[in-house]
């Protein structure tokens, strides 16, 4: 009888053990990691620990460092770099989106006469980055979409970060800027307008993973997977706590800057992480302006919603009963 209960015991162990026993996972954001939102959320409001997952948030400076951290596998997914997932297809990195959350153009327009769409930039000086840049890159798809030709139409000055274009904006020294949708409030009091008009699809938001990831742990990932769905499901329904997330992503306390962002991107918000065929095109066409091969790449290598469905269709999607 003692041996009986000394083998329960230990099985009891065991299987407690194993019960509470996380994977690993480091997930790659951005500097300004506002596209990554439902990430924070999922670590900070216990998502991913619900899900048996020890997550990681690691904040790296560029795509280019964040694909190779992927790929040498110093990290395990990226969340918010989205060009790198069609340019390391194309060198032949096999990488996949297993959804992606926000999928319209980060960058807003500011100008200093108010405007009323972005065809009416013909002829002005508008400030990026940098040429090749992420901002310019993003705002040719934008001009574009709006009948311009950045190369004709208007004037790019290269003048660095969101920081940098702003203060050219307040200086004079240019007439518009792409900037992120978090600096709108502060733009505003300014005296600079928003370029209203239609959204650009955009595929902004994807958690891009190895396929050899998913092949190797695919159970780790439908489990990652479904922590991320329940966080921007809360993230679109729970105003406070995403708010109180969004605080810390921003370093900010101000409440108009935080309920401005929070709203933003609560109505960007792709709840089932099926970016639509239009932002995924749109990504495309960004990355043949520097890569040409871009526009052959096979879709079906880019985006992998198998995890996705199978969540649908075991109803374990959140809300879904």
């Amino acid at each position: 009888m003692k041996k009986y209960f000394s083998f329960a015991f230990l099985f009891v162990l065991l299987m407690g053990a194993a019960a509470f026993a996380q994977d690993r996972v480091r997930i790659g954001v951005p500097l300004l990691p506002t596209v990554s939102y439902p990430v924070f959320i999922a670590h900070e409001r216990g998502f991913f620990e619900k899900n048996g997952l020890k997550a990681e948030i690691i904040r790296i400076n560029s795509e280019p460092t964040t694909y190779q951290a992927l790929i040498s596998g110093d990290i395990d997914a990226t969340s918010g770099a989205p060009t790198g997932l069609v340019q390391a297809n194309l060198q032949g990195v096999p990488v996949v989106s297993l959804g992606s959350w926000d999928n319209l153009v980060s960058y807003t327009i500011m100008t200093k006469e108010r405007i009323d769409d972005l065809a009416q930039l013909r002829g002005k000086k508008v400030g990026i980055n940098r040429l090749g840049g992420k901002s310019s890159l993003i705002l040719r798809v934008m001009l574009e979409d709006a009948g311009l030709n950045t190369s004709k139409d208007v004037t790019l000055l290269q003048l660095g970060g969101s920081q940098e274009r702003l203060s050219a904006l307040v200086r004079g020294g240019i007439d518009a800027a792409p900037v992120d949708f978090a600096f709108e409030p502060k733009m505003k009091q300014l005296g600079f307008h928003l370029v209203t008009g239609k959204k650009t699809p955009f595929m902004n938001g994807p958690i891009t993973i190895t396929q050899a990831s998913l092949k190797a742990n695919r159970g780790k990932w439908v489990r990652f997977v479904k922590a991320y769905l329940e966080a921007t499901q809360y993230m679109v329904s729970v105003k406070e706590g995403s708010v109180d997330v969004l605080k810390r992503i921003l370093g900010t306390d101000e409440r108009e800057t935080l309920d401005y962002a929070y709203e933003q991107m609560r109505q960007r918000a792709t709840v089932d992480l099926i970016a639509p065929e239009a932002a995924l095109e749109n990504l495309i066409k960004m990355v043949t302006y520097v890569d040409k091969r871009a526009a052959t790449v096979e879709r079906s290598k880019l985006v992998d919603y198998s995890i996705l469905k199978e969540l649908a269709a075991t109803r374990q999607l959140p809300g879904k009963k």
